[in-house]
């Protein structure tokens, strides 16, 4: 059974804390499970992080913030 999703605000957090604290959640991040982190700016610094380790992502603009959805795809 796959855990449930996890979301992470770090809207209105000071560089480098949401880089920090998505770092640490995807540590901790189960298979199947996705992250979705809400941040103020596009975290375009995390894109190089996160396909050098393997995972997919998905960014969105909500109207106030951005929406990353993140996860692994272990083909």
């Amino acid at each position: 059974m796959t855990p449930p999703d996890l979301t992470l605000d770090v809207r209105s957090l000071p560089a480098p804390e949401p880089l920090e604290h998505c770092l640490e959640a995807l540590a901790d991040l189960a298979p199947g499970q996705r992250l979705h982190m809400l941040i103020d700016r596009e975290p375009y610094p995390l894109y190089t992080l996160l396909d050098r380790d393997g995972f997919q992502h998905c960014c969105t603009f909500e109207e106030t913030h951005f929406q990353v959805t993140i996860w692994y795809d272990a083909k």
